[in-house]
């Protein structure tokens, strides 16, 4: 907002407020700035992947070795702790060999809800989702996607998956697309405990997390692979009622 006063020729003075919207340009700039993390974090987490996943495979396979063997209880106890917290290690390290790598491979025009079909079938036996509720709803009319089909897949995992961490006791998820404009919208609302207020603005940056187990690298992957494809990821939640993840997709128009 600038303020300048003016005066007219009867000798008033006057104010003249001139007002600019700068919502945009900041939004604009915060996206600018997470892209410009992803892509320094995805150049790091290839060679910390590189380093860490070289000797890591040394180590387990030595531990396996030692689980074969004769030992007291004490001692093959210590190394099932040690054989549980290499697999952990092991998994943020693909997690961020995945992240460093998240070039698409084939891109096509591709159906929203067959993608989401496809994920709908691998998620059906993880253990999280045994007590949720899913539901889907697609127009017949829904545009296709251009996108590498796997990358989305990967990308609707993650937020049906972290749906599920949010209802441990089971709830419900209700997956649901819609044409808005030129762009095609797909909304994952559920009913878990939802996202405090503070955490919201970093739900999307590398290693943020409020799991006890989670890596939190799922969500920014996916907004990484998300804005490879000149979409956009948002979030709305409310503590104790449950959060949307909504991905914005442009609408294939071949």
């Amino acid at each position: 907002m600038v303020a300048t006063p003016i005066h007219s020729p009867d000798g008033k003075s006057q104010i003249m407020v001139l007002l600019q919207d700068v919502t945009e340009l900041k939004k604009a700039q915060e996206q600018l700035m997470q892209s410009e993390k992803l892509s320094a974090l995805a150049r790091l987490s290839a060679g910390v992947a590189h380093e860490i996943g070289n000797p890591l495979t040394s180590v387990s396979s030595y531990v396996q070795i030692l689980k074969e063997m004769d030992f007291d209880d004490f001692t093959k106890e210590a190394l099932e702790t040690i054989s549980r917290h290499i697999n952990r290690i092991a998994t943020i390290v693909r997690q961020m060999s995945r992240f460093s790598k998240t070039q698409a491979e084939e891109i096509k025009n591709v159906k929203i809800p067959e993608l989401v079909n496809s994920t709908l079938e691998l998620v059906k036996y993880d253990k999280r989702t045994k007590n949720v509720q899913i539901d889907t709803d697609f127009p017949e009319d829904l545009p296709e996607v251009y996108v590498d089909g796997n990358q989305m897949i990967q990308v609707f995992m993650n937020l049906i998956l972290n749906a599920a961490d949010a209802m441990p006791q089971g709830g419900m998820l209700k997956i649901t697309a819609k044409r808005t404009n030129a762009k095609v919208e797909i909304s994952f609302k559920d009913t878990g405990h939802g996202i405090d207020k503070e955490h919201l603005d970093r739900i999307f940056d590398p290693f943020f997390t409020t799991k006890e187990k989670g890596s939190g690298l799922g969500l920014a992957v996916s907004y990484s692979i998300v804005k490879s494809f000149g979409g956009d990821i948002t979030v709305e939640s409310t503590p104790g009622k449950g959060s949307t993840f909504k991905v914005i997709l442009p609408a294939y128009e071949g």
